[in-house]
């Protein structure tokens, strides 16, 4: 009963929702880790018949056992928008995790590439000469940092996505949402090469396949190694880099909302501390009393 359920949760979140296949494999995990758990203390127990005591001890278990809080508040999410679910279809007559609340703790700053660093990595022809699919990558890195879109975006682009007479890319994000984003010539010349029939994928493999996650991960991770200059080098980096450099630039912040895809102001507000030390410099240049 209880798998059935979370791969009837699962089907939701995926058809209906529209959550991507990570997400969605993110929080079944969490949920089977749960039942698991559950059903260990006391076999007669499973997710339908927790209370709210049972889902409060799993939380401090995993405390204990040194899970960092925002591991923690992931999986409070999956078990809350799993029991509305449940609620919804009435399988259960009280959500036991609506007086559960999530675990304080302070949010890691972005990491992101100086502009000039990123400017280096994408005009340096020695960088990808050597490498037989190294156009195609330069051309990924450029896209991700010309638009701030995310890899699973960049996954799904279609040659169609792509409106030259007006310079746009369509973005299909979270949610089933799309969003247009607006493009440079520059940066429209050098898409004409890629793209084919308006249904095929803009990237493709070696093989002509469609792209996935780990080889665009690979692909980022390896030229961005060449910058030295963040720990963790993968397409969010640039994502952050575009957002960081765009504020760095006078760009509003609601603007930058729009053009990450972002549901809300407060997951773009992260970027106004990355730019603190801009902000100081130009404090100390402009001030004069500084």
């Amino acid at each position: 009963m209880t798998e059935f359920i979370i791969d009837e949760f699962a089907n939701y979140l995926t058809y209906q929702r529209r959550y991507s296949s990570n997400t969605v494999k993110s929080y079944t995990t969490d949920l089977d880790m749960l039942s698991k758990h559950l059903s260990m203390l006391n076999p007669s127990e499973s997710l339908i018949t927790a209370g709210t005591r049972q889902l409060r001890a799993w939380i401090v278990e995993l405390k204990r056992q040194g899970a960092e809080p925002a591991s923690i508040n992931r999986k409070i999410s999956s078990m809350r928008s799993f029991y509305r679910y449940l609620l919804y279809k009435g399988v259960v007559k009280r959500n036991p995790v609506s007086k559960i609340q999530n675990l304080s703790s302070k949010r890691a700053l972005p990491e992101f590439v100086p502009d000039y660093k990123m400017q280096q990595l994408l005009d340096t022809d020695e960088y990808y000469s050597g490498h037989p699919d190294g156009p195609r990558d330069r051309m990924i890195i450029e896209l991700f940092y010309d638009t701030g879109i995310r890899s699973a975006e960049l996954i799904g682009l279609r040659c169609g996505d792509i409106d030259f007479s007006r310079r746009t890319i369509t973005i299909h994000g979270k949610g089933g949402k799309t969003r247009q984003i607006p493009i440079t010539e520059t940066l429209c010349r050098r898409l004409r090469t890629f793209v084919t029939e308006p249904d095929s994928p803009l990237f493709t493999t070696d093989k002509g396949r469609p792209l996935y996650a780990k080889l665009v991960y690979n692909i980022v991770h390896r030229y961005l190694e060449l910058t030295q200059s963040v720990h963790r080098s993968s397409p969010h980096t640039i994502r952050h880099s575009f957002a960081t450099a765009m504020l760095n630039n006078g760009a509003d912040l609601n603007a930058i909302k729009e053009l990450l895809g972002h549901a809300n102001l407060n997951a773009t507000q992260v970027y106004t501390h990355v730019s603190y030390d801009k902000l100081n410099q130009i404090y100390k240049q402009a001030h004069p009393r500084a």
